[in-house]
């Protein structure tokens, strides 16, 4: 399996694929949790990192925030997503360390208002991309939003991705990408769209 540590170390120049990659997930975020909206925010970040594409954000918009709730597997990574909230002096965000694949892990905190697929379409199989794709609605509150990465690695699935997201319901709102780099989709869950998939067992797995 990947070393994901020495993986994030690609964040560090300003010049990758990675960091170009950021920049547009941070802005989508700040738009997103930017948007009106009656209730208090609720956050599932999966596959989350150390949370630099949502925590800064989050702590210079300030928005009303019911809670954030990150998914992380490297107890490491996940031990820096705990110290950067803290650092943001974020209080209401929870990490958890654990598979991001287990619905079990994150039920309660369901619908949420944002979800976050970021770094996770590259590393799972076809067949799982599909499934995450179509448990998103049930996901997700009315009005909610996803935002999900891909990058261009054959075979380029972002075409297809975009589709099974219509698909499953979901209206696309941006697309921005790289002809080799990376893909970054935003879509939200209509207020009449019936999530005609419930959440599986088990919803990906990395297979590198």
């Amino acid at each position: 399996m990947r070393d994901w540590r020495a993986w994030q170390q690609g964040y560090e120049d300003p010049s990758s694929s990675l960091s170009r990659r950021l920049t547009v997930v941070r802005q989508r975020v700040r738009e997103t949790i930017g948007a009106p909206r009656l209730a208090p925010l609720r956050v599932l970040s999966l596959c989350s990192g150390d949370g630099r594409d949502l925590l800064p954000i989050m702590a210079a918009s300030k928005p009303s925030i019911e809670f954030a709730v990150l998914v992380e597997l490297d107890p490491a990574v996940a031990e820096s997503a705990r110290r950067a909230a803290a650092a943001y002096q974020l209080d209401r965000v929870w990490v958890i360390a654990g598979d991001a694949g287990d619905p079990a892990l994150f039920a309660d905190a369901c619908p949420v208002d944002l979800l976050m697929l970021c770094g996770i379409f590259g590393n799972i199989s076809e067949q799982d991309i599909r499934a995450t794709v179509s448990a998103t609605p049930a996901l997700l509150r009315d009005g909610g939003a996803v935002i999900w990465t891909r990058g261009a690695t054959e075979p380029d699935l972002r075409p297809a991705i975009r589709q099974w997201f219509e698909k499953a319901g979901m209206r696309e709102l941006s697309f921005d990408s790289e002809p080799t780099g990376f893909g970054v989709g935003v879509a939200v869950k209509p207020a009449d769209t019936i999530a005609m998939n419930t959440v599986p067992d088990h919803i990906f797995r990395f297979i590198r």
